[in-house]
């Protein structure tokens, strides 16, 4: 069990430090779009849309808008990765408590 614990903890850690690169690509993305360029002096307003799994970022400024295709949204998927990993241990953790536990049998005297 303290292997798999292990493990967990170790996926644990590779998911975390995967979302913050992905959340620190994103606030590059926004502060990139929101920056004075040749194209927008005065910087274009960034937005983002999520649905399940996709995302889509927006740029609009000086009169035109620009939208990306739908992409995957590694945040929502790493979150679910890193629930249902835990959620496996845990069950998994739990289940196996149960099984090693003795069963009490009560006798009695006739």
């Amino acid at each position: 069990m303290a292997r798999t614990a292990l493990t967990v903890l170790v996926a644990d850690i590779i998911l975390l430090v995967g979302e913050f690169y992905v959340i620190q690509d994103l606030q590059w993305r926004t502060s990139y779009a929101a920056s004075p360029h040749a194209n927008a002096p005065n910087g274009y307003n960034p937005s983002f849309a999520y649905n399940i799994f996709t995302q889509f970022f927006t740029m609009s400024g000086n009169g035109v808008s620009l939208t990306s295709p739908p992409t995957l949204d590694w945040i929502q998927l790493l979150t679910v990765a890193l629930v249902v990993l835990n959620l496996w241990f845990a069950y998994t953790y739990w289940k196996g408590r149960r099984a090693s536990r003795p069963s009490v049998a009560v006798q009695t005297q006739g």
